[in-house]
């Protein structure tokens, strides 16, 4: 037991470590258009069409063929970039495409042949945009189907505005499009642009439509977030009404007709459905309050300081508030005081303030009450570091706290001093490590733009993607009975430091120092295991 725990405290160290290099490596991002969705790493259709030498729409004339026999069928023929099957003396002929549309590229026009590769055999008609990058000669990609109204769509892109809202209302239009590739880049587009360009577009939201996307089953979570968002700025008093609705929707005030329902159930004499019954409940919850963190940011938009009473009272102050709901508020405020100005700041401190009692989450809240320098709850967190365990969540981000409040001038300053002198001596290597993410950035309130007066707004990108999904996407009961019987890990959270531009020594040394540490790491984890076999691409 005791091999596992220090198994697993280190494995948390070494991902925190990683997570704060790589925010000192990105730098601090602009806030999106949606705060709460995830961009992804896939390229929208603009970029790729962007970062291609040339790109045309075509149809297929001449599928890939090969000269080995024994392939019967399409399925059947083997990879044309496998060695192996190069060896044994297969040979390859790429699919011949015919140009319909020169979208990008001078040397091309309509009626020319190109090769690409392609296994399938689609209708004539059947349109691809394929895109051409410039090595030693003009390879093109992997041909990307379109529908008719794809094929349009990727004609506008090149006439579509660089930046700004205008560029939104484009995308705005093909946002749950009825082609999914379109629908995707819209929405794409949307969770890559800047939070402002979305507030210059507030007067071109259709409102009705985003509550009833917001309220469709079928529309997935990270469109729901981003609706969630939008509706949070052109919202009335009857989305209002209809968030608190969504918000107010809990377990416990089902348990009465719940027991009625089962108690009826055992006097029939079946009670075979009685977990069923009861699960399917929580799965119902789950699904309304999906992208809580979205939810909570939209209603508190809408409603103001006001509806701060009924996110304390609904999940702060509540012992039955699990992890996932408890991150999700935690968002919902951060994105308040980074990135709104509904909310004073102080209000949302006293919010904060009350999960410092909650050890499972209290670390999370710590770095915003830093970076909103609230230096009234010193003593607190001092005695929540000498109470913790030697490798206690708690106690790095405290250490932090404390060494950006011995920044400031005057008492706050001194006593902070004095502070992490005494705690110094109770943990030197815990205290030593938050010196050491601190060195590589500062906090804001630290070094010059504390001398400057100057309060930095930062947005933490990083830490929204530790945000954990109740569900993923709308499921069926049986899916979702399944998942609520498991219990929502824990989800591993960013060390609670905003970084500056690295120096180029960090740039260079500290990757490989990380990919090191890394590969030992994982190297002693994975020992003793198998290893699967590597995937081949299908076509």
């Amino acid at each position: 037991m005791g091999n596992q725990e220090t198994t697993s405290s280190i494995f948390r160290k070494a991902v925190s470590l990683v997570l704060a290099v790589l925010i000192l490596l990105s730098g601090t991002p602009a806030a999106w258009a949606c705060p709460f969705c995830d961009p992804g790493g896939q390229r929208t259709l603009t970029e790729e069409l962007l970062a291609a030498d040339a790109s045309v729409v075509a149809v297929l004339e001449k599928p890939s063929t090969t000269s080995d026999a024994s392939a019967s069928s399409p399925s059947e023929e083997r990879d044309p970039f496998d060695e192996d099957d190069a060896a044994a003396g297969g040979a390859y002929t790429g699919a011949t495409f015919r140009i319909v549309e020169v979208l990008r590229g001078e040397n091309f026009k309509p009626g020319d042949k190109i090769e690409a590769v392609y296994f399938g055999e689609d209708a004539p008609d059947k349109q691809f945009v394929i895109h051409g990058v410039m090595g030693d000669q003009l390879d093109w990609g992997t041909p990307l189907p379109l529908s008719p109204r794809g094929v349009e769509y990727m004609k506008q892109l090149s006439s579509v505005p660089a930046t700004g809202p205008d560029r939104l209302r484009f995308f705005m239009n093909h946002l749950e499009d009825a082609d999914p590739l379109l629908a995707q880049d819209g929405y794409d587009e949307f969770a890559r642009a800047p939070y402002e360009d979305l507030i210059a577009v507030k007067d071109s939201l259709d409102r009705e439509q985003l509550v009833e996307w917001i309220m469709n089953s079928q529309v997935g979570p990270t469109h729901r977030r981003l609706y969630l968002t939008m509706l949070g700025l052109c919202g009335t008093d009857e989305d209002v009404a209809m968030l608190e609705g969504l918000l107010n929707y809990n377990y416990e005030e089902m348990q009465p007709g719940l027991a009625a329902m089962i108690g009826l159930m055992g006097v029939g004499g079946s009670s075979l459905g009685v977990p069923l019954v009861d699960e399917l409940a929580h799965a119902d919850v789950r699904a309304k309050q999906q992208c809580l963190d979205a939810l909570l940011a939209a209603y508190l938009k809408l409603k103001g300081p006001e509806g701060l009473t009924l996110v304390e009272n609904r999940f702060l102050k509540n012992p039955k508030a699990d992890y996932t709901q408890l991150y999700s508020v935690i968002m919902a405020l951060r994105f308040h005081g980074e990135e709104s100005s509904e909310i004073p700041r102080e209000r949302l401190v006293e919010s904060l303030r009350l999960l410092l009692d909650n050890d499972e989450i209290a670390d999370q809240v710590i770095p915003d009450l830093t970076r909103w320098e609230d230096w009234e709850v010193m003593d607190r967190l001092v005695e929540k570091f000498k109470s913790s365990d030697e490798d206690g969540w708690i106690r790095q981000p405290v250490v932090s706290y404390l060494l950006t409040a011995a920044e400031q001038p005057g008492a706050v300053g001194e006593k902070a001093t004095a502070a992490v002198a005494e705690l110094e001596e109770i943990d030197p290597a815990g205290v030593k490590r938050a010196r050491t993410y601190l060195s590589w950035g500062s906090m804001p309130g630290t070094g010059s733009s504390a001398a400057a007066g100057k309060t930095e707004k930062e947005s933490e990108q990083v830490a929204k993607a530790s945000t954990q999904e109740l569900t993923a996407g709308q499921e069926s009961s049986e899916v979702a009975v399944a998942q609520s019987a498991t219990k929502p890990k824990r989800a591993l959270a960013a060390p609670p430091v905003l970084l500056a531009a690295p120096s180029r020594t960090s740039i260079i040394v500290v990757p490989l120092v990380l990919g090191a540490m890394m590969m030992g790491l994982f190297g002693v984890m994975l020992r003793g295991g198998h290893t699967s076999p590597p995937r081949t691409p299908t076509t």
